[in-house]
């Protein structure tokens, strides 16, 4: 039986520096633009990663862009699903066509709405004076999503930012999915999702007879819905899908 391990990458498998003492950083995973070590594995990490790419396809899903996992330093030569979702690599690092018409078509007729989505933060930011980083990622030459980040992570900064957009957003009507996950304000394209982009992969995966088992790895409530998708799902502790979850009473059955 073959093992497909969908595994989200930032909090997951590594950590930026500023979240992991040196004494524990146990092996470099990405790189900064000049080339630097930026973030790292724990010892237990590593062996976590050793042991899926010794006996699985490990696939990654996260919301990076290509320029961002191309500084990830890491191996992973099968898929690997991007942005949230949507960008698809193939085995070898080509785009998926395929999938990249998929996404075309969503998200036409949305790049107004994102471009002011965008204008708004830049404007909220300044008059505030929060000093966050305003970015309208894009795909196939169409804007795909709005990411607001603080560059030394101040929460207050983040909190205050998360709730003058938040509310922006539902003045203005804006149709589009809100998350944040750490040092990252998203908005995206609702029809844009990780457990899409697994759905696609699995449904290519699964086009022989042999039986695939299947697992997910992921830390916030963003990667969940993808998880739920496969047979078993792991997260790491003190994650945010493990908060919320010790914070909500749950039913029990």
């Amino acid at each position: 039986m073959r093992i497909l391990a969908f595994t989200d990458l930032d909090d997951t498998l590594f950590q930026t520096a500023r979240k992991l003492p040196e004494a524990l950083r146990a092996q470099a995973a990405t790189v900064d633009r000049d080339g630097e070590p930026h973030s790292f594995m724990t010892a237990h990490q590593v062996h976590l990663l050793t042991h899926l790419l010794q006996d699985a396809t490990v696939i990654p899903v996260t919301g990076r862009d290509e320029d961002a996992y191309a500084r990830v330093t890491l191996d992973f030569p099968s898929w690997a699903i991007l942005n949230h979702g949507a960008t698809v690599l193939r085995p070898g690092g080509t785009r998926d066509r395929i999938w990249d018409s998929v996404i075309t078509e969503v998200l036409e007729g949305t790049d107004q709405q994102l471009r002011f989505a965008a204008q708004a933060a830049e404007h909220i930011s300044m008059l505030e004076q929060l000093d966050c980083t305003v970015r309208l990622h894009e795909t196939n030459g169409l804007p795909m999503m709005v990411v607001v980040k603080h560059p030394y992570a101040l929460q207050h900064s983040l909190d205050r930012m998360a709730s003058a957009w938040q509310e922006w957003l539902a003045d203005a009507r804006i149709n589009l999915r809100y998350f944040a996950n750490g040092n990252n304000l998203t908005l995206i394209h609702p029809d844009i999702t990780k457990e899409a982009a697994v759905q696609y992969v699995l449904e290519q995966e699964r086009q022989d007879d042999e039986p695939v088992f299947t697992v997910g790895l992921g830390d916030s409530l963003a990667d969940a819905p993808f998880m739920n998708l496969l047979d078993f799902a792991v997260t790491p502790r003190d994650s945010q899908i493990m908060r919320a979850l010790l914070d909500t009473p749950l039913e029990q059955r």
